[in-house]
């Protein structure tokens, strides 16, 4: 069954709900303590003859308190099966959504529904999960039962709008709502707007929100200014969009939704100073502020407005969860702007979910200022703040794209002395080696790592590998070492392709065919396809050889195995590339 992920905060619905009744957790009860009293919502239970229910009702709250929600829902569901109280359902049901079961949640809610069918706050838990669970009928019948029982469906818009990424809830929605036995509820039709805003309905929304407007709750006005507003401003109608924001307004002046969209229509309206002359004035809580600033910085920068951009994103506030987007968005606004160092010492204080891009900017401003020499330090102290070696793998790389062997092995073995046990970096710092003939450090490294590990397959293959085609008077050692790594994974095509040189260089050219046909099908890398094309050629196959060689340039045009092949069989293909 499908695991449901509720949108919007059920929080609100369940937090007041907890089991009333205290519990001594000492093995053994005085005769001084007093006896447990039961909360008064619970009292119908507590002081029935059913011990049972009580002792089973106990049970499922230790295990939700110990075990988790996944385990109590079941127990709480089986009392709620048993009992004519829609407490037990409702409890039922809250610890079903804990635990994110759709299936759960349907057999706790119907319970509930069933013992009190006129309980508003059970509507938008199990139309979310019946219409998860595709039931779409049943959804309809769920939401006219709602009606007939006179309770108000002011649910319906915001719950729209918490499904709005939800298209297979959002398409269900469009065909329930249409429904005669729903068609006249108002909520229903400000919800059917809500879905034309979602689908772009634009023109029809224009032309007919105003009749809506008029007879809407003011509860559900702010939503439709909004949307009006946004639709106006989607046809090109940017004027109307900003008078009918500053007309919501005027309605709700306290609105903070509002404000934030006023201030991007004034920003397109080419008004950038009145929207920043009205964001300073504006009374938004700090995580708002920083919310609605990166919005409106983003726009200043696309409009064109560099130093305004500037000026605000400076001026918000640096923490929580968009401080490293604010950061970013800084950094790259003066870097525009030709500040070049302090874009520098931003974009260096990047982490989170833009550590990477800010790393892989870092290394890009500083060659394009030809500094490549302050890469190194600056990446390694980032890596060391971020606990992050990935990064100095991922820079190495980098280097390397730019030609710039000598700064990734650098880089590397700084790095090793901040991370010395991250094998990684010194797995890429030995093929790093490798590609650049420095022979005996690779060596030094493989060997270091798999004494480490010497069960490791690419350590095994590595450096088997490597002493294979280096020293070719270790061959026979160095093919046991690859031949321990086939044995522990055979499917690996760095190991497929090893296995197949080998046995290409002890003249056993069929089975090398073979395992370097399987790498080469695995992972067209430039290294299997200078051993694939030379195998291919050697048994006659000109033209399927130099269509290998030819793909594996567009994987690596610089490897030197790669090149020297080519220019033994084919220096053409150089040519031409």
């Amino acid at each position: 069954m499908q695991r449901l992920q509720f949108p919007f905060s059920l929080k609100r619905v369940f937090l007041p709900m907890t089991l009333g009744l205290s519990l001594c957790a000492c093995s053994s009860v005085s005769n001084h303590v007093a006896p447990l009293q039961p909360d008064p919502q619970w009292a119908p239970v507590a002081q029935s003859q059913q011990a049972r229910q009580l002792e089973q009702l106990l049970a499922a709250e230790f295990a939700l308190q110990r075990q988790g929600s996944q385990q109590a829902s079941a127990m709480y569901l089986e009392v709620a099966k048993q009992s004519n109280d829609a407490e037990i359902a409702k409890r039922a049901t809250s610890t079903a959504v804990m635990s994110d079961d759709t299936q759960a949640i349907l057999d706790a809610s119907e319970r509930w529904l069933a013992l009190s069918p006129d309980a508003t706050e059970i509507y938008p838990v199990r139309l979310q999960a019946l219409l998860t669970d595709e039931q779409t009928e049943q959804a309809a019948q769920l939401l006219k039962q709602a009606a007939q029982q006179q309770l108000a469906l002011d649910f319906l818009p915001n719950f729209i709008d918490q499904n709005v990424r939800n298209e297979g809830i959002t398409s269900q929605l469009e065909a329930i709502l249409t429904s005669p036995e729903l068609a006249q509820d108002v909520f229903v039709e400000i919800a059917r707007y809500h879905l034309l805003f979602i689908n772009g309905g634009y023109p029809y929304i224009v032309e007919n929100i105003d009749q809506l407007m008029a007879r809407s709750p003011k509860s559900e006005l702010e939503g439709l200014f909004i949307i009006k507003a946004f639709s106006e401003e989607q046809l090109g109608f940017k004027n109307k969009a900003e008078r009918t924001l500053q007309q919501g307004l005027r309605r709700h002046p306290n609105s903070q939704r509002i404000q934030a969209n006023l201030l991007e229509v004034l920003i397109k309206n080419n008004k950038s100073q009145q929207a920043l002359e009205a964001f300073y004035n504006a009374d938004f809580p700090p995580y708002l502020a920083q919310q609605i600033g990166l919005a409106m910085g983003q726009l200043l920068i696309q409009q064109g407005h560099l130093e305004q951009s500037i000026a605000l994103l400076s001026e918000l506030p640096r923490h929580g969860v968009l401080r490293d987007q604010l950061l970013f968005m800084l950094a790259t606004a003066q870097q525009e702007a030709g500040e070049y160092n302090a874009a520098l010492a931003n974009l260096a204080s990047v982490f989170g979910q833009f550590s990477w891009t800010a790393s892989e900017l870092i290394v890009k401003w500083l060659y394009d200022a030809h500094q490549a020499e302050l890469i190194n330090s600056i990446i390694l102290k980032r890596a060391a703040l971020d606990a992050e070696p990935g990064h100095v793998t991922g820079v190495a790389d980098l280097h390397l794209r730019q030609q710039n062997p000598a700064l990734a092995i650098d880089l590397l073995t700084r790095s090793l002395a901040v991370f010395p046990e991250a094998d990684g970096l010194r797995y890429k710092r030995a093929i790093t080696y490798d590609t650049l003939e420095q022979w005996p450090s690779a060596l030094a490294d493989l060997k270091l790592l798999l004494e480490k590990h010497p069960n490791d397959p690419a350590y095994l293959n590595a450096l088997g590998y490597t002493m294979m085609v280096r020293s070719p008077e270790d061959f026979e050692q160095a093919f046991a070492l690859i031949q321990r790594a086939y044995a522990l994974d055979d499917e690996d095509p760095a190991i497929l392709d090893s296995m197949g040189w080998g046995y290409y260089l002890n003249g056993d050219i069929d089975s090398a065919r073979d395992l370097l046909a399987q790498a080469w099908h695995e992972l067209q890398d430039a290294e299997i396809g200078a051993h694939f094309g030379e195998v291919l050629w050697q048994l006659g196959k000109q033209e399927q050889a130099l269509a290998v060689w030819q793909q594996a340039l567009k994987d690596n045009r610089l490897l030197p195995v790669l090149i020297k092949t080519i220019e033994t069989y084919a220096p053409q293909l150089l040519e031409q590339a």
